[in-house]
């Protein structure tokens, strides 16, 4: 008996020290941190700030580098992340392109190719002018599009079909706007299409808050409207909303974490377990204050469920815009 007992102890303290050590996971090597735009962008801006966080409390046992991988509307980014299956170290922090990019055929890859790890925040979209601009209302600017979309050129950062061309889409379609016939240019970020806002190169950008802030500051932006369903507060409480200006719209800029497929239950808790203390931080209500960024932190689990939500929305506005495959 003693013969059969001991080999079968010992393989069950093998089997419980291999639990433990799956349910401990964490990064063996250097992580990734991955953005699908240029530096300076509102994205590259929130990954350096969580790597920051991530340095200063020691969340993050190893190096983590944030690495830009602009291109291809959003999806070399994503493309990137992909390519490393089953590999917690490389992340990747992502807008709504991961749903419009696979809609509009631009890219095969779902949201469900990927681990998706949760939402970080959420923040809105502003609709900008220059300040000399004749336009001074958002009901300037319906009228002088209604009768002709594409009188005026209107820029987005990185790719069409983002939140940000959503923040301006769809408030102009529930005016009797004819949005598919919009002159929509695409620059390779948010900072790209602001420079040329303010060199003159384009009519209107429609972006994050994030940028077009310390140019509004300066006063060679004016802000004709924010996608939010309420004035923010402090310096902001001056930019009026799409709804008080008569237009019932409501447009959320969320940021979702996504990783390689074939993630282990393990490390998308351990993944889990960094982002919660991350958003918990007085690091980070410091920023979301700073750049009026939303909390809403939505674990993993939850994630998955919201995406599945926005991807059936996604679906009827791009088809809306001409953008659906």
């Amino acid at each position: 008996m003693q013969r059969v007992a001991a080999p079968l102890l010992a393989g069950l303290l093998a089997v419980v020290a291999a639990q433990e050590s799956a349910a401990q996971w964490k990064p063996e090597k250097p992580v990734e941190f991955v953005v699908p735009v240029q530096g300076g962008g509102s994205l590259d801006q929130a990954a350096r700030a969580v790597q920051q966080i991530w340095h200063d409390r020691k969340l993050v046992s190893v190096p983590v580098s944030v690495v830009n991988k602009p291109g291809g509307g959003q999806s070399l980014s994503t493309v990137y992340v992909h390519q490393a299956p089953g590999d917690p170290h490389r992340i990747g922090l992502v807008s709504s392109t991961l749903l419009s990019n696979h809609i509009s055929g631009t890219t095969p890859l779902k949201y469900t190719d990927f681990s998706i790890l949760g939402q970080l925040y959420t923040e809105y979209v502003v609709i900008t002018v220059r300040a000399d601009a004749a336009i001074a209302t958002a009901a300037d600017l319906v009228a002088r599009l209604k009768p002709a979309p594409d009188a005026l050129s209107v820029a987005v950062g990185s790719a069409r079909g983002t939140t940000s061309h959503f923040g301006l889409a769809i408030p102009l379609k529930r005016a009797g706007v004819d949005i598919r016939r919009m002159r929509t240019v695409v620059f390779p970020s948010a900072p790209a299409s602001m420079t040329s806002l303010l060199g003159g190169h384009v009519d209107v950008v429609t972006g994050p808050l994030t940028v077009a802030d310390p140019h509004w500051r300066t006063g060679k932006l004016r802000i004709l409207a924010i996608t939010a369903p309420r004035r923010l507060a402090g310096d902001y409480a001056t930019i009026p909303t799409w709804r008080e200006q008569g237009i019932d719209v409501v447009v959320s800029n969320w940021r979702f974490i996504v990783a390689p497929p074939g993630l282990s239950k393990e490390q998308v808790r351990f993944w889990d377990d960094v982002f919660r203390r991350t958003v918990a931080t007085p690091e980070w209500h410091k920023l979301l204050e700073k750049y009026q960024w939303v909390a809403e932190y939505i674990p993993s689990r939850e994630g998955r469920r919201y995406l599945e939500q926005q991807d059936g929305e996604y679906r009827e506005l791009l088809a809306d815009l001409g953008l659906a495959k």
